[in-house]
């Protein structure tokens, strides 16, 4: 019996350690013969990046996000096991990414672990499965 039917990968493609995680949770996706769903949240506030609240440019946030779909879509094609979908919004992690685990009703979720730094959001971890209803594996 499987343990997981739907994995979200949340993954930052621009982390050195992307491509690793990504084959961890494929790994994990393929034991359990999950479907795999890899997201990427631009932090911000609410629906807004900090990076648009910044420049505030149309064409950025439009450069920006084609960039995100293409290193989604390049990590997703190094996966060994299939990704069902990729997932991109912008604002405030936490929020999007519980939205996300209801949405495609995730059993587990799989997150890099945070290097040393200030914490814009607290843990993450904790509030996916204290909210999410879901395991959280924190991989680095």
């Amino acid at each position: 019996m499987a343990l997981y039917q739907t994995i979200l990968l949340a993954v930052n493609p621009d982390n050195l350690d992307a491509r690793q995680l990504m084959v961890k949770a494929a790994v994990i996706a393929g034991q359990n013969h999950a479907e795999l769903h890899v997201a990427f949240v631009e932090p911000g506030l609410g629906n807004v990046s900090f990076l648009d609240a910044e420049l505030g440019l149309e064409e950025a946030h439009l450069d920006t996000q084609a960039l995100r779909i293409q290193q989604l879509s390049a990590l997703s094609q190094a996966s060994p096991y299939k990704v069902r979908a990729l997932h991109i919004a912008d604002g405030d992690v936490a929020k999007h990414l519980l939205d996300l685990v209801k949405q495609v009703r995730a059993n587990l979720v799989v997150l890099g672990t945070h290097k040393s730094g200030i914490q814009w959001f607290g843990d993450l971890g904790q509030a996916l499965s204290q909210q999410g209803g879901c395991d959280v594996l924190m991989c680095h």
